[in-house]
């Protein structure tokens, strides 16, 4: 009697055209284009991605809980609890938002890869991160930085992170790779740099920035 009433909810859902889309796809030659509204970039074959941007997030400022609007995307070859790359699009206003600083069209690159360091330390389980080099790089035809950093989580493996990051008008741009040193980070660190080399801005990026929720309010 229970599986007949599983497959009859299955049907219902299939039928009604109810079923939701999922959050992550499998990227393969026909799928490989990962997009937001505001950038897009093409995400190696194999990887699984997500199907649409976050748009917001939870962070803890002054020991209380806000909602932070910005757009993000993310990928994984074997999965988040191992590695990840996330593009990341933070508005002006709370481009640093633990830190409580703003970004500016005329922030060097390096100046805003010492804010987004500071920002990352602040962040709970990234105190102990280390600065292993900051140097300029281009995205898109736009001036930017490349930090590479590295910690150890609390089993003693050592992480690393490698980050592409520019500021323009419309905000504060990421693109992130996070691996274990051990094994994982040389092997697909190339998928991310090809990755890096297809990021494109897109038109949207300088819409107006969207309202706050009003759900979200509730929680800010």
């Amino acid at each position: 009697m229970i599986r007949k009433l599983l497959l009859l909810s299955v049907a219902v859902v299939v039928l009604g055209g109810c079923a939701p889309t999922p959050y992550w796809t499998l990227t393969d030659d026909l799928n490989r284009v990962m997009k937001s509204t505001s950038f897009e970039m093409n995400v190696p074959e194999g990887w699984s991605r997500t199907t649409a941007a976050d748009t917001w997030e939870r962070v803890t400022i002054d020991d209380k809980p806000q909602t932070i609007l910005l757009e993000a995307v993310t990928a994984t070859r074997d999965g988040l609890g191992i590695h990840s790359i996330t593009v990341t699009r933070r508005y002006p206003d709370t481009a640093f938002p633990t830190i409580k600083k703003k970004s500016t069209p005329k922030m060097l690159p390096l100046e805003a890869a010492d804010l987004y360091v500071s920002e990352l330390r602040k962040r709970s389980g990234l105190e102990r991160l280390k600065v292993l080099s900051n140097k300029p790089a281009h995205i898109n035809g736009k001036q930017a930085f490349q930090l590479v950093m590295e910690f150890k989580n609390d089993d003693g493996l050592r992480i690393r992170i490698v980050s592409h990051g520019f500021v323009d008008k419309t905000g504060f741009y990421t693109i992130n790779y996070r691996a274990p040193v051990l094994y994982y980070y040389d092997r697909d660190y190339a998928d991310y740099a090809r990755l890096v080399r297809s990021f494109r801005q897109l038109k949207g990026a300088f819409d107006p920035p969207p309202q706050m929720p009003a759900w979200a309010k509730l929680f800010t």
